[in-house]
């Protein structure tokens, strides 16, 4: 899901829990996970917790898929 940073704040985290076992709020930018959804930063990038993966909109807007892959050039063995 893409999202502000200031939103993904009150949304809840699967990884922080605290001693009592209650979940915790997301840390956006401040976590190893957060991922910025274009280069753009600040207040009004989106951005999504990395955990999952990427959208799957944004998956397919960055890379093609197999099905569209070149074949695979063949190499002349240094040894012949």
């Amino acid at each position: 899901m893409n999202t502000t940073e200031k939103e993904a704040k009150f949304l809840f985290c699967p990884l922080l829990t605290g001693a009592d076992g209650k979940l915790r709020f997301c840390q956006a930018a401040q976590c190893m996970m957060w991922r910025w959804r274009d280069e753009e930063t600040g207040e009004a990038a989106l951005g999504f917790c990395g955990l999952a993966g990427a959208p799957l909109a944004l998956a397919k807007a960055k890379s093609p898929g197999f099905l569209s892959a070149q074949e695979k050039k063949s190499q002349q063995s240094p040894f012949d």
